[in-house]
């Protein structure tokens, strides 16, 4: 629940920094989300301390960088939901965004990345010419193409961008989402051996790039290494 309340501030705080091109006050963010001015004062208090806000006297609250970055997941999680609900479920748009506001609080990024995958395979989401979902982007923060793996890491498999034949080969072979997966070698030609439920696979590096990995410590530490360095 406090989770939930967190992220109920934070997406507010955006609305209404976004809405009013400024600072959001403490009286309007208590009259959005319906609480007492002293509750808010309260809760801000702690977003400040784990730096998801700043707070300046007179002018308002606004969201730190890493606040911005747990405010734009949600709001993700809330499209995707509500999409899925309206295209695939076919609800009533007004209810199935009432029913993502309460599920985008509790749905894993694994059962989240499946309804992407299957809404693009659908021919739901739009795509540019990299073949990555437009309405369910890969955030490339969280998730890596195991082509940029080194030898060794490992990930756990959560999106596959590929025509669905190739990508039926593939399931055929146990790469489905959620499914743990290590990189054995990479070959100078392009080519990568990885570890599969036990069983060495070869993918060519085309192939390697359409798939996306939530990384283990390694991988995970090379990439934010890049990313300080950049």
């Amino acid at each position: 629940m406090y989770t939930d309340r967190i992220e109920e501030y934070l997406e507010t705080i955006q609305y209404l920094t976004s809405k009013n091109q400024a600072p959001a006050k403490n009286k309007d963010l208590a009259e959005e989300l319906g609480l007492a001015p002293a509750s808010v004062t309260e809760m801000l208090q702690k977003l400040s301390e784990e730096g998801l806000i700043t707070y300046t006297p007179y002018r308002g609250v606004e969201l730190t960088e890493m606040g911005v970055l747990q405010s734009n997941k949600i709001q993700r999680k809330h499209r995707i939901l509500e999409k899925f609900f309206v295209e695939v479920l076919n609800m009533d748009r007004e209810v199935a965004s009432k029913e993502a506001c309460i599920l985008e609080h509790h749905i894993s990024e694994l059962i989240l990345e499946s309804i992407c995958t299957f809404m693009n395979d659908s021919g739901m989401c739009k795509q540019p010419p990299s073949n990555s979902p437009i309405e369910c982007p890969t955030s490339m923060e969280e998730y890596i193409p195991i082509s940029d793996m080194d030898e060794g890491d490992e990930g756990t498999v959560v999106m596959v961008t590929l025509p669905h034949t190739v990508k039926g080969r593939l399931v055929s072979l146990g790469m489905t989402a959620g499914v743990q997966i290590t990189v054995k070698r990479k070959q100078k030609q392009g080519s990568i051996s990885i570890l599969i439920r036990g069983t060495e696979l070869a993918l060519g590096n085309e192939i390697a790039s359409k798939i996306f990995v939530s990384p283990g410590v390694s991988a995970d530490h090379r990439q934010r290494s890049r990313g300080s360095h950049s």
